[in-house]
C-alpha cells in the first residue's frame, strides 16, 4: 500500500510539473502573439540605472537612453555608449538579443530554454532555465493580464539585471529609418568602430 501510494504521489508531481511547463509555454506563446499583433510598439524602460525608450517592430527595435543608444534593423545592430564613447556595429546572434529584447529572440528562447511557471502577484511570470550554460544563468519575465512584458530579470555571470517596461503602446507609426543609426543623435565626431 504505501508503495502504491509513493507512486501515486510521483506521478501527480510529475503531472504537476508537466501541466506547469505547457502553462508557461502557453502564456510565452500568447505573449509572443500579443506583441506580433501589436506591430509597431513603443514603451520607457528602466535597466539596472539605464533609463530611455524602446521602439520596437517585429525583430527591430531602437533604444534611446541616458547611457547608450542602440539601432538593430533585423540583421546589423549599431550601440553608442558614453563608456566607450563610440559606436560599435555588429551582427548580433539570437542569444546576444535575448538581452535587449527577448521577443525578438523568441524562436531561440524557447529552444535553448525550459520554461516553468511561478507565482505572480498579478498576471503572469515565467522562469527559463538555458538548457545549456552559457552566460546567461536564468530569465524571468512577468507578464500582464493581457499578455504584455512588463518586466523580465536576467541573472548572468556578470551580475543581475532588472528590465521594467512601462508606458506600453501599440499600432505606433515610424519610418524604416528608425531602425537604422542616426549619427545625429550622438555627439559629433563620435567614431564608429564595424566589428563585424
Amino acid at each position: 500500500m504505501f508503495l502504491m501510494k509513493k507512486l501515486f504521489s510521483l506521478i501527480l508531481i510529475f503531472a504537476a510539473i508537466s501541466v506547469q511547463a505547457q502553462n508557461a509555454t502557453a502564456v510565452f506563446d500568447k505573449m509572443v502573439a500579443a506583441f506580433k499583433a501589436g506591430g509597431t510598439i513603443s514603451a520607457s524602460y528602466s535597466m539596472n540605472g539605464s533609463k530611455g525608450t524602446i521602439v520596437m517592430q517585429g525583430a527591430k527595435f531602437r533604444i534611446l537612453a541616458n547611457d547608450v543608444k542602440s539601432w538593430f534593423n533585423g540583421k546589423t545592430q549599431w550601440t553608442y555608449s558614453d563608456q566607450t564613447g563610440e559606436v560599435n556595429i555588429i551582427d548580433p546572434t539570437a542569444q546576444d538579443l535575448q538581452m535587449t529584447n527577448p521577443l525578438a529572440a523568441a524562436k531561440s528562447l524557447k529552444d535553448a530554454f525550459a520554461m516553468t511557471s511561478l507565482k505572480a502577484k498579478s498576471g503572469y511570470a515565467i522562469k527559463l532555465s538555458p538548457k545549456k550554460k552559457g552566460n546567461v544563468k536564468s530569465i524571468t519575465l512577468y507578464i500582464s493580464k493581457a499578455y504584455v512584458l512588463t518586466a523580465a530579470d536576467y541573472v548572468t555571470n556578470n551580475g543581475t539585471y532588472k528590465l521594467k517596461l512601462t508606458n506600453y503602446k501599440t499600432k505606433q507609426s515610424y519610418p524604416a529609418s528608425t531602425f537604422v543609426f542616426d549619427k545625429k543623435l550622438v555627439p559629433a565626431g563620435t567614431e564608429v568602430v564595424d566589428l563585424r
